[in-house]
């Protein structure tokens, strides 16, 4: 088993980037990992280091979302931002031969997968959902509000955002640089500012109001995680989660909002656990 090889596909009309890795017997299922939605972000730089620690008993696949990374820069502005990324995703998994994937997001990613599992026939061929530190959409904090939601195009910027996620770890200048230079892709800040755009006096229609009732219907086990140290979202935002559904379970680890990045052997860990019970 290599280092993730990164190859490129027509997924619903639009190039896509993504990377893979793959066991060196027969995998025990597929891997979808999905990034988050920060300024810079793409998939080699949420999962580099979680994908080899899957990639040793299943197949992983990582793709770039749209208006992220190597991907296409493509919004819409007249829908949710998880919808037609969602569709991203399931042409995706359908142009890569993928039935059926264990699906994982963190932070943006997270609540995308989220969304899109909540409904009795979802559009991903889900065997399994898990969102680490996505809510699905609301709770963040006042903090995770104003830090996030700006950027002013630099470098020192881009490690100011990098360190409001990460305790402190050996990739962080790197993480850093990649991420930095993914700002520099033509189209990247306007995708990202994109969702942020609200016709000043209609009102949010995005469904979070009643978040997370939905939820209810998935028809997959689901593993919600919330980082105990994590002060983008609200304290204890996962209790909204218990009770939801015998299928839905919450697990939070001590961590801040990144746990990917700085504690890679932590998530696997997790992850590869919560694959086995929800196959079994």
């Amino acid at each position: 088993m290599g280092p993730p090889r990164t190859r490129t596909i027509e997924a619903g009309g639009f190039t896509t980037r993504y990377w893979e890795c793959e066991p060196p017997g027969r995998p025990r299922g597929t891997v979808v990992l999905v990034h988050d939605g920060a300024f810079g972000g793409d998939a080699i730089g949420s999962w580099s280091d979680v994908m080899p620690l899957l990639a040793e008993s299943h197949r992983v696949l990582a793709p770039d979302l749209l208006g992220y990374g190597d991907t296409d820069k493509v919004v819409y502005l007249d829908r949710p931002p998880y919808a037609f990324r969602a569709a991203h995703l399931a042409a995706f998994c359908a142009a890569v031969g993928v039935d059926t994937a264990h699906f994982v997001g963190q932070s943006f990613g997270g609540s995308l997968v989220l969304r899109a599992l909540a409904t009795p026939s979802p559009a991903l061929p889900a065997r399994s959902g898990t969102s680490i530190c996505g809510t699905g959409g609301p709770w963040r904090s006042a903090k995770g509000i104003s830090e996030l939601g700006r950027f002013d195009g630099t470098e020192q910027d881009v490690r100011r955002l990098v360190a409001l996620t990460v305790d402190e770890y050996p990739g962080f200048d790197e993480a850093v640089r990649l991420r930095y230079a993914n700002t520099r892709k033509p189209g990247h800040v306007p995708a990202c500012l994109a969702a942020r755009l609200r016709h000043p006096t209609l009102p949010n229609t995005d469904g979070s109001g009643t978040w997370p009732a939905a939820l209810r219907d998935c028809p997959v086990p689901t593993l919600v995680v919330e980082g105990t140290r994590d002060d983008l979202l609200e304290p204890g935002w996962s209790r909204h989660f218990e009770g939801l559904s015998p299928l839905v379970r919450t697990h939070r680890m001590d961590a801040r909002h990144a746990p990917n990045l700085d504690q890679p052997e932590a998530v696997a860990a997790l992850l590869l656990a919560f694959f086995e019970e929800s196959t079994r």
